[in-house]
């Protein structure tokens, strides 16, 4: 929901800031800098191990201690 948002945001914003009005541009800047950050903080988890799952293996779950 956030993305479709800020996207809208920054293009609605993006026009009307480059057709002259400065608060436009204004809430452009600050919408492409909470999109950067938001897809800077939003990394993908790392995969600590990955095999191929065949007929008859067992799977065990365990949770790796936060440090």
């Amino acid at each position: 929901m956030w993305l479709g948002f800020l996207r809208r945001l920054t293009d609605r914003s993006l026009r009307r800031g480059l057709g002259g009005s400065r608060l436009w541009m204004v809430v452009a800047i600050l919408a492409i800098g909470a999109r950067t950050i938001r897809r800077i903080s939003h990394s993908e988890p790392e995969v600590l191990y990955r095999t191929r799952i065949r007929s008859g293996d067992i799977i065990v779950f365990g949770a790796k201690d936060a440090e």
